[in-house]
């Protein structure tokens, strides 16, 4: 049978052209100018320098609002600090992986990902150099099973933060709420506070409404927790006047070739209430309709109109309901004083306290 010819079967088809792709990279690389945007980089970039006791920084917002772009920002806005003190990066970085095979956070993954992106040598990776007579390099022969290799990984993940004073990032953290059980939540959090607690250094997570049982779960993490609001915009004459700058904005970027001129700006209002204000989800449309027709014409407000009746059919309900649950107050969980005594002994047990109790008291290993 003979070998389908692939390369004709490409020229039939309609493909976007590379210009359009150059085009929408260049878009989605760009960093949304929210209102509020500035005013975080500067709260969080000085918690980062020292001048804030808040060792733990919560970002929290509706998808598609930002929070990843922030934190793409901060971060290489903290690592060209740090090379302009003479260091060769100025924090760690990693999203929030599935759970592990056991059910549990997956920190292995986590720091991995963490060293990959600052180019650092995994522990189990680094080699041993004996003594001449004992033939080539090795590697370390201490590290024998994947517990050992995992509390390597951990142990020099700390040495790292604490030493070089650097910065974490985690992002997608509302998904350790929503995919782990509850007591390996909690252990999640002890992690979290470890990090915080051993290194003294800054950690910074952001996600949905989801985050908020990370900080209401332990009173002692909460009272040194900066929670931050990263809203989309609403119907304040700030707010649609900002909203009108980013997409008068984002047809500069994608310039006159590839978007009418003017026709998301004309029409700003009826795209900040189809988005729900949410700066990702207007430059998503723009990237769907540009994708798929690119190739035949330009941006107009027809064919955007078309995908925003679209998104607006299939998750209006779904964006209003996100963004109740995200402003609703944060409040940290009251200190529960929950007492047994038992039967045996009549004496009484405070391990189901939830705030100032042993185990949130000691510096917790992560993998207890």
């Amino acid at each position: 049978m003979a070998k389908p010819d692939y390369a004709a079967m490409v020229q039939q088809l309609d493909l976007t052209p590379q210009a359009v792709t150059d085009a929408i990279d260049d878009l989605n690389e760009w960093v949304c100018l929210h209102a509020n945007f500035s005013r975080l980089l500067q709260i969080i970039l000085n918690a980062v320098a020292g001048r804030s006791r808040d060792l733990l920084i919560v970002v929290i917002g509706p998808a598609r609002v930002g929070k990843t772009t922030l934190f793409e920002c901060i971060a290489g806005m903290t690592d060209e600090l740090a090379r302009q003190a003479g260091k060769r990066r100025g924090c760690f970085r990693f999203s929030v992986p599935p759970p592990d095979a056991r059910g549990r956070f997956n920190w292995t993954a986590a720091i991995t990902e963490a060293y990959a992106r600052s180019g650092e040598i995994l522990p189990s990776s680094k080699i041993a150099y004996g003594d001449i007579t004992e033939g080539a390099p090795r590697r370390d022969p201490a590290i024998r099973s994947g517990v050992a290799a995992e509390e390597a990984l951990w142990q020099s993940f700390i040495k790292n933060v604490q030493l070089e004073r650097l910065f974490t990032i985690v992002d997608e953290g509302n998904t350790i709420p929503v995919t782990l059980s509850e007591l390996q939540v909690v252990r999640a959090i002890h992690s979290l506070k470890h990090i915080v607690a051993q290194t003294k250094q800054p950690l910074l997570i952001g996600g949905t409404s989801a985050i908020r049982h990370i900080v209401e779960h332990d009173t002692q993490l909460k009272v040194r927790t900066k929670i931050l609001m990263q809203n989309p915009y609403g119907n304040t004459k700030a707010d649609e006047e900002n909203f009108e700058s980013f997409l008068a904005e984002m047809e500069k970027r994608l310039g006159a070739e590839f978007c009418e001129p003017g026709s998301l700006l004309s029409n700003s209002s009826e795209v900040r209430r189809g988005v729900d204000g949410r700066c990702g989800l207007a430059v998503r449309i723009a990237t769907d309709a540009l994708s798929q027709h690119g190739s035949e014409h330009r941006l107009t407000w027809s064919l955007y109109k078309k995908y925003l009746d679209e998104l607006k059919e299939a998750t209006e309900k779904d964006l209003a309901m996100e963004r109740l649950a995200t402003n609703r107050a944060i409040v940290a969980a009251a200190e529960a004083a929950t007492t047994k005594r038992r039967k045996e002994n009549g004496r009484t047990e405070r391990n189901d306290r939830v705030g100032a109790t042993k185990n949130t008291n000691a510096p917790n290993h992560p993998f207890a």
